[in-house]
């Protein structure tokens, strides 16, 4: 199928950022909302992670310095408890989080998760907040019981042939999608049998809330395909450089994209079309996801900051 291109969409003030978040050292690779909170936790290339308050737009608690390696990868489980962390060495370490009165904590849990031998670019939780998967440039997947640090015993590592590069759970928990240089690939997580094989490289994949279609990127081409076949229903450009990422709005209106253009982009999602205008960043833009309300964004970008920003309605 050839790639389109979007017409410009309808000129509206340029948006500023609500929040800029300042502290770490080197590029942000990751953002995550942690669910019941107004907290967000960013991994960057300074070897750490750092929790901020919403509210207040400053950081909470001292950096968390553990991964002795840049931090690729971070995600919250659905019920805000626990967040798990990937490196660029292959490490992979849980957190817990607690509220003492007023005040959040972020301890780590000792367990070990040895199994990667190179960069963990993406990690993300199952719905039973228990089981998570993560992705490696060893060319594996691996689904990971939290509580023990041991891998699904029955079918252990997923070779997937190609650097592993996201990991993407469906809403019900029954399929597991990565996206890697060579294939997007969909598996059944309890058992490991492998559902689809879809012939396109993506950097990026998540499945929608509706569990129908994978949204993926791959350099600045985006591309919705069905979950069960396949199939592209569309294919487009959304960016003039290197796409990074992708997230999609829990309430399933839209999805917003990040490109080393300095700019995140917002896309419907029944129609494909842009909404609003594209939201300029002063660097290249790293990550981005959404909040639980599908109100907000966080970006995360080369300059070292994490971003937030009101995401615009679909109307």
């Amino acid at each position: 199928m050839a790639a389109t291109t979007h017409k410009a969409s309808t000129k509206v003030p340029a948006q500023s950022a609500k929040l800029t978040l300042g502290g770490h050292k080197e590029l942000v690779f990751e953002v995550a909302f942690i669910l019941g909170t107004r907290l967000l936790v960013t991994g960057s290339a300074d070897e750490s992670l750092r929790v901020w308050d919403l509210d207040t737009g400053e950081q909470v608690g001292e950096p968390l310095f553990e991964h002795n390696a840049q931090v690729w990868a971070v995600s919250a489980s659905p019920d805000g408890r626990w967040i798990v962390s990937g490196g660029y060495d292959g490490s992979i370490l849980v957190w817990e989080v607690t509220k003492n009165k007023r005040e959040f904590r972020i301890k780590r849990v000792r367990v070990w998760f040895e199994g990667h031998d190179s960069g963990v670019p993406s990690v993300a939780f199952a719905p039973d907040n228990k089981t998570f998967a993560s992705a490696s440039w060893d060319k594996t997947v691996c689904v990971w019981n939290r509580e023990t640090g041991k891998t699904i015993i029955h079918f252990g590592p997923l070779a997937v042939g190609s650097a592993a590069n996201s990991v993407s759970y469906s809403l019900d928990g029954t399929k597991l999608a990565a996206g890697t240089d060579r294939h997007i690939i969909i598996w059944n997580p309890a058992s490991g049998e492998e559902l689809l094989i879809i012939e396109q490289r993506a950097f990026k994949v998540a499945f929608t809330p509706d569990d129908l279609r994978l949204v993926s990127g791959n350099m600045q081409d985006v591309r919705i395909s069905d979950a069960t076949t396949g199939a592209i229903i569309k294919q487009f450009d959304a960016h003039t450089a290197a796409f990074f990422s992708l997230a999609i709005a829990p309430n399933g209106t839209k999805f917003v994209t990040a490109s080393d253009d300095k700019t995140t982009r917002f896309f419907d999602l029944i129609t494909f079309e842009p909404i609003g205008e594209p939201l300029q960043h002063p660097d290249g833009v790293r990550c981005v996801a959404f909040s639980q309300d599908s109100q907000l964004i966080a970006t995360g970008c080369y300059d070292g900051h994490a971003r937030t920003w009101t995401a615009p309605s679909s109307e």
